[in-house]
């Protein structure tokens, strides 16, 4: 009677949650993880490469404008940049440009570099979506593990308090004298061995629930409770009523992989002809606008005349004659006056021809060519693979469908034959072991039973997974 207090005990608490768990149905379970998971992330941000990508091949149609400005401290004989003249003295100089640029014709290299852009984008996406789909399946797949354990476990402790129930009704066997004594010995192992299988399967739910919270990257401390849906876990689909062509070509619209690759491929014929440009000229515009700044710049703030006499002889006689010099009064030229003064603007056109440069060009378009052949032999490949997984996961599921309902007629056989020994049992016409040999059979029978159907609840969702069907329980 003691073990069957404590085992109802503990169904009881292990059917109810516990105070601080939080429920997780598998809806919560799949938003968590393609919320966090690592795959899907790096995925996304593979996403954000090709929207900068874009966005640079986009204003490569744009002219560019830079600015520059340079300062510099000149000692010994240097030119200054202000006079063009030596000047030996120290000084300091400074110089501010302004350019632009922009490419008129180069082939077509930047609208064919804009149209692969958007193409990686869109693989980029599609990718990204492939993610959140096999994380969700994989989030799937380790739900229904937790689910199994956890029905599992439970039925170990039923098989239990079954027992215990015949221990009990064994003893007042005993008591009336009608079964002897050393019969309660078997029914004791049984209880032993039960309660031994109720250990693994606690051990097996817990690593089911560890797996399950790495997979989401939740604390291993944190308490959570996996849920069945109150319709229970039904399968809907018929696998018998499929057919291959029927799932590959829904696979072919819905995993995302296969959409992406097509534009991959489309994305490495473009990559051939933007390598093409490479052989074609190049023409582009440019202008340019600067000015300069020295410490010994200098600027006229007037004039004045100094009379500087000569004495000269005309036909012998001595004659004084005067001119008049003028002298510049100068001071240091302000620095906005130099740069307004110093001005200098132009502008010009470019244009660049390939004669040989080094088979370069020529190794380029040879390289694209070969990385489109692989693009398209990476898409073949994965058409094959997916048509193979296909195939196999059909069979899979038609198999898993025969051994569910195998394992059910197996049961229903069990159960009636354990109705029957238990009912001889209690009338003491067979012995204990005879009663508890009925019972391990049909105790097998139901935990196969339980094995395949969740096999084969598993394998209907990668089925679903294929046709695009929502991944849930109901």
């Amino acid at each position: 009677m003691r073990h069957l207090v404590l085992v109802c005990i503990s169904i009881l608490l292990f059917a109810l949650p516990i105070a601080g768990q939080e429920v997780w149905d598998l809806k919560k379970c799949i938003d968590h993880a393609v919320e966090n998971n690592i795959n899907v992330q790096q995925a996304k941000l593979n996403v954000d490469f090709s929207k900068i990508d874009l966005t640079l091949a986009k204003h490569s149609r744009f002219p560019t404008l830079n600015a520059s400005s340079g300062a510099n401290w000149n000692f010994g004989r240097t030119v200054d940049p202000t006079s063009n003249t030596f000047n030996t003295e120290t000084f300091f100089a400074n110089n501010i440009n302004l350019s632009s640029g922009v490419t008129i014709y180069n082939g077509g290299r930047i609208n064919k570099s804009i149209k692969q852009s958007k193409l990686n984008l869109a693989a980029a996406e599609l990718d990204a979506d492939q993610s959140t789909k096999d994380i969700s399946l994989t989030v799937a797949n380790t739900y229904l593990n937790v689910l199994f354990a956890q029905e599992n476990l439970k039925i170990s402790k039923n098989q239990l308090l079954l027992v215990e129930e015949q221990i009990a009704q064994l003893d007042k066997l005993i008591k009336a004298g009608s079964r002897p004594q050393n019969e309660r010995l078997d029914l004791e192992a049984q209880i032993a061995l039960q309660m031994q299988n109720i250990v693994q399967n606690e051990n097996t739910y817990d690593i089911a629930i560890l797996n399950l919270k790495q997979l989401l990257r939740l604390d291993v401390e944190k308490d959570i409770e996996v849920i069945v849906p109150n319709s229970g876990i039904e399968v809907v689909m018929d696998p018998d009523q499929i057919t291959f062509d029927q799932v590959y070509n829904s696979a072919l619209k819905t995993q995302s992989n296969i959409q992406g690759q097509e534009y991959k491929d489309e994305s490495a014929a473009i990559g051939v002809d933007i390598a093409k440009t490479a052989h074609y000229p190049t023409l582009g515009f440019g202008a340019s606008l600067g000015t300069n700044y020295s410490n010994k710049g200098l600027r006229i703030d007037g004039v004045e005349f100094e009379r500087i006499n000569q004495t000269v002889y005309i036909n012998g006689t001595e004659t004084q004659i005067g001119t008049d010099q003028p002298t510049f009064l100068t001071s240091q030229n302000p620095y906005g006056n130099q740069l307004d003064e110093n001005l200098s603007y132009g502008f010009g056109f470019q244009l660049s021809i390939p004669i040989y440069n080094n088979y370069n060009a020529k190794m380029g378009v040879q390289r694209a060519k070969l990385n489109a052949v692989n693009t398209n032999l990476n898409g073949a490949q994965m058409r094959d693979n997916l048509k193979t997984n296909v195939m196999q996961s059909i069979a899979n599921v038609k198999a898993a469908k025969k051994q569910m309902e195998a394992s059910q007629k197996s049961v229903d056989a069990q159960r009636a034959a354990y109705a029957n020994a238990q009912k001889r049992f209690n009338l003491g016409a067979i012995n204990t072991f005879d009663f508890i040999n009925a019972k391990n059979q049909l105790d097998n029978a139901e935990i196969n039973l339980l094995i395949s159907r969740y096999d084969y609840l598993f394998k209907s969702k990668v089925i679903d997974f294929y046709l695009g069907n929502p991944l849930g329980l109901n």
